[in-house]
């Protein structure tokens, strides 16, 4: 027997369950059910007990009858947010009318698992500036195989292995284990990796990167190795702290482009140690519709050791997804750092603006260097398209068979500004608000996979189409 009711069926469930305790009860008490088991189907893979770890439906549970049904959806959301699964549903199995006691059904379709994948990625910031500013060259693209066998012994590890080749060349090794002691709180990582290119940027003039190149030679080599530790007491709270090791080199010659890229030098090792505390509250993080994110990070990058670096960063972040109707939603989200050791920094490791999620719409082209920014993105998103697609056969791989589909139609507006102190000649976009405004339409795929075209104007007046593909923040 299968569990996955449509919604009609659990409705139908659940008003009979409340007539019967509201009706057939007066006592105050029966507006109460106790969970008195919880069943779990569909999981081959996944461990039952990191399930119920990821949910805060237990057994002895005392539930309000009028929650009932919200409850089922908080939870179903937080057994997807794991990513191990494509779809989860849970319902009444049984109910104890003497008792008042219920059983429940969770089933879930587990997402595959192992995935040897092809890397085919690029070397530019973003997709925009590969197309426009190096005419899609395939000169700056990755490629190589990427080996990732997600929840290796069911327990939500990952492991990781890295071959790539062309503009980067990378060799990268991580394990990821979530939990190591039996209360599942205690989760570490390890990894290490090096690249090799011939390639980098060395500069940064009017508000773009300029490429140090020489094509008969490895130019720049680099080396990490992190360990990492993580403490998440409940479902919402994550801790984790870090060390690290990183050893960069660059050719002697890059002395005579810019001085100051390692200040004098051209070998850059120091020793790191993070510490992160995130709050995840949104209803999905892979495109969030209702609910809140928040992250805080210390960084210090040099410990005395080399004296070559001696920086310490704050870092916060914070996300608020604001359900205004079925259909219609606001998104707001905000981002600042700081830099409290003013010093005479090297240009390796100034990154502000411009870089990974961190940049305001329409200043896709540019990088706004800095020791501290601050950014806000906003979005007003209207859902047209909602559709749940079966393949079938014409899916071979059974975990992907329900295929669903959204598309948003969304309204953009950023502000940011990052505050550079030390690298200012010919960058006009350094120490001032910046501006961004837009149309974009987002296609949402298995409920975490988004991919975003957005129309975009800048302070210039310049305009642009620009391609995004969204990570979860």
């Amino acid at each position: 027997m299968t569990y996955f009711k449509s919604k009609r069926i659990r409705c139908t469930l659940l008003c009979l369950l409340c007539h019967f305790f509201l009706v057939g009860n007066s006592s105050a008490q029966s507006e109460y059910i106790i969970i008195n088991n919880l069943e779990i189907f569909g999981n081959k893979k996944t461990k039952s007990d990191l399930i119920l770890r990821e949910m805060d439906l237990k057994v002895n549970d005392t539930i309000h009858i009028a929650s009932v049904s919200a409850r089922f959806e908080r939870n179903e959301k937080l057994l997807m947010n794991t990513g191990l699964f494509n779809l989860v549903k849970i319902n009444i199995k049984n109910w104890n009318e003497n008792a008042q006691s219920i059983d429940l059904a969770i089933e879930v379709v587990e997402s595959w698992y192992i995935f040897p994948l092809p890397i085919f990625n690029l070397a530019d910031r973003n997709l925009n500036v590969w197309w426009s500013e190096f005419n899609g060259s395939l000169k700056r693209v990755n490629y190589g195989m990427r080996f990732v066998y997600v929840n290796f012994s069911g327990n939500k590890d990952n492991l990781k292995l890295t071959l790539q080749g062309c503009y980067t060349r990378r060799i990268l090794l991580q394990y990821e284990r979530p939990y190591i002691n039996r209360r599942k709180t205690i989760g570490i990582t390890g990894r290490y990796f090096f690249d090799h290119r011939r390639e980098f940027a060395f500069e940064t003039r009017n508000n773009k990167q300029n490429f140090y190149k020489n094509q008969e030679q490895i130019n720049y080599r680099s080396a990490k190795a992190i360990l990492s530790m993580h403490f998440r007491p409940k479902v919402e709270g994550f801790h984790e702290w870090l060390i690290k090791y990183e050893r960069n080199v660059v050719t002697d010659s890059i002395l005579d482009y810019n001085p100051r890229f390692f200040n004098g030098k051209s070998r850059l090792k120091y020793f790191e140690i993070d510490y992160v505390f995130r709050r995840e509250r949104r209803d999905n993080r892979f495109y969030p519709i209702k609910g809140n994110y928040l992250e805080t990070e210390i960084q210090k990058l040099g410990l005395g050791i080399f004296n070559n670096l001696n920086k310490l960063y704050t870092s916060l972040s914070y996300a608020h997804y604001f359900p205004i109707s079925e259909r219609l939603n606001l998104e707001m989200r905000i981002k600042g750092q700081r830099e409290w050791i003013r010093g005479q920094h090297p240009y390796f490791g100034l990154e502000a603006l411009g870089y990974g999620e961190d940049y305001v719409r329409g200043y896709e082209f540019y990088v706004i260097d800095g020791s501290d920014f601050l950014l806000s993105r906003n979005s007003l998103r209207f859902k047209f398209f909602d559709r749940l697609f079966d393949l079938k056969k014409k899916m071979p791989v059974k975990s992907y068979r329900l295929f669903p589909v959204t598309l948003w139609l969304t309204f953009n507006a950023d502000i940011g500004k990052s505050y550079n102190y030390l690298f200012n000649e010919d960058n006009a976009f350094n120490n001032r608000w910046l501006f961004g405004k837009g149309i974009g339409l987002d296609l949402v795929l298995y409920y975490k996979y988004a991919f975003q075209i957005e129309y975009s104007i800048n302070h210039l007046n310049e305009k642009g189409v620009f391609l995004h593909i969204r990570s979860d923040f």
